[in-house]
């Protein structure tokens, strides 16, 4: 059965501190004057669930639309760093990831805090330091998923970011992994496809593969 690890987007989810919300109006409904509803929606590219390119913090860094559906798809292993307040080198190694994973998401307490859910933005939230990415990246790594707006907890160096997205690395935040369970799966992220846009808000599903 397909998991949808998507949330919905709606004008009062979280957003960054200096972002504005999604804004989803409707330009025309259904009356006498009209016969079809039109809806508009206005929101930054990094809002709800979504994927940050490299161009988000390199100069000449890739767009969405350069991505390969090849990293984009495919076997999936989802770990559960339980209480950690950070995801450190020495949490992951903790996590018994496989040799052979390459596209990785980490439930945290932010799913089980249900900071997605709430309105304002959390800067307790939980995501990797510089010594995680640095773990990831030597693992070989092609995609990385968090359960919160960055992947990057938010007093932790932005070479977090920029040494990740330099490998190619794809970054995916503010995934609903409040359905899943630990081990395989296989997942699908599929990004709006725009051009020249650094970031995108996705549909990300995943199904259990068998043990």
């Amino acid at each position: 059965m397909w998991i949808d690890l998507t949330h919905p987007i709606h004008a009062e989810m979280p957003v960054w501190p200096d972002a504005q919300r999604p804004s989803l109006t409707q330009q025309c409904v259904i009356d006498e004057t009209c016969p079809v509803r039109v809806s508009w929606i206005s929101m930054s590219a990094h809002a709800g669930t979504h994927l940050d390119a490299p161009s988000h913090f390199l100069v000449d860094g890739k767009m969405v639309e350069s991505l390969s559906l090849e990293d984009l798809i495919g076997p999936t292993w989802i770990g559960d760093t339980g209480d950690e307040s950070i995801v450190d080198e020495r949490v992951l190694e903790s996590l018994s990831i496989p040799h052979d994973a390459i596209r990785i998401f980490l439930r945290t307490t932010n799913t089980s805090r249900n900071l997605m859910a709430q309105s304002e933005f959390d800067p307790t939230y939980v995501g990797l330091d510089l010594s995680g990415a640095r773990w990831l990246i030597a693992r070989g790594i092609r995609m990385i998923g968090f359960d919160y707006l960055s992947v990057q907890a938010f007093n932790a160096s932005d070479a977090t970011h920029r040494e990740l997205l330099a490998c190619g690395t794809i970054l995916v935040e503010g995934l609903n992994l409040s359905q899943t369970l630990p081990g395989w799966h296989e997942a699908m992220v599929l990004p709006l496809l725009g051009k020249d846009l650094d970031g995108a808000p996705v549909r990300a599903v995943a199904r259990r593969l068998p043990d």
